[in-house]
């Protein structure tokens, strides 16, 4: 992984900024997601392979290479989802204790039994990942994968940080958006196409067909890789290294230790 250099992004633009987002979206992250999580655990792996044409897989598979693990280690997966990057985290290293954090009771649910069809053990918290119920310096690593436009940074990111280990490391990965402007144009418009055909073909609720909008202009009002890494510098986290996947940072894969 290498560092792409630093962003303009200063403590009063990533408030700003969060600021904006939360006026723009509080109230779909409070009343629509939580619908669309009860909907989507059934399909939600499949779903998302439908909408990205296939690169889900890629994407998921590319972040779990980044992750470094040894046997003893403590990990934490926050918005956990249906726990598929725990359970490959587990395939990957059965030497760890795995713990899953997501406030959607649906999910975990699915997720724990897909852990159990694999054979692989994950302790499950239902609780809002914006305050997280651990004491301080309690994990070696921590994942955040495919939920962080759906958070808000300035809340999530401190607590991230103040349960991880001194030398510890956070891993992040995440639909970003694009640093290239005419790539952004191609992939917000794809996006609406996208939702709208994969609600389609799995029969989704109402909640689910109304994201399409949504996802479009969450990506919209998001961070480039190169901000996104200067929001954790600011954050407190150091070490910050990130790669973009392809067509101008449409994934970004960031890795960074809690400081002191």
């Amino acid at each position: 992984m290498k560092d792409l250099g630093s962003a303009s992004m200063t403590p009063s633009s990533f408030d700003q900024r969060e600021k904006q987002r939360r006026s723009l979206f509080s109230h779909t992250w409070r009343e629509l997601i939580p619908k669309v999580f009860e909907d989507v655990p059934k399909y939600y792996r499949s779903g998302n392979i439908v909408a990205s044409l296939g690169l889900w897989e890629l994407w998921v598979w590319q972040f779990i290479r980044t992750i470094e693990l040894k046997p003893g280690y403590k990990a934490l997966d926050v918005c956990a989802g249906t726990n598929d990057v725990g359970i490959r985290l587990l395939r990957k290293q059965p030497g760890i204790t795995l713990t899953a954090i997501d406030r959607s009771k649906e999910m975990q649910e699915e997720g724990q039994n897909r852990a159990q069809a694999y054979g692989v053990k994950i302790d499950s918290v239902i609780h809002d990942v914006h305050e997280l119920p651990f004491p301080d310096n309690s994990f070696d690593v921590i994942t955040l994968q495919a939920a962080s436009r759906h958070l808000q940074l300035d809340k999530v990111l401190p607590e991230i940080r103040r349960v991880l280990k001194p030398g510890g490391h956070f891993y992040h990965c995440d639909m970003l958006k694009p640093s290239t402007r005419i790539v952004e144009w191609f992939y917000l418009h794809f996006l609406l196409v996208s939702v709208a055909w994969t609600a389609l073909i799995f029969g989704s609720t109402e909640a689910s067909r109304n994201c399409g909008r949504y996802f479009k202009d969450a990506i919209a009002n998001f961070y480039t890789p190169e901000e996104l890494s200067e929001v954790f510098r600011l954050v407190g986290f150091t070490d910050v290294v990130c790669k973009k996947s392809i067509w101008g940072g449409m994934v970004g894969f960031h890795k960074s230790s809690p400081g002191k």
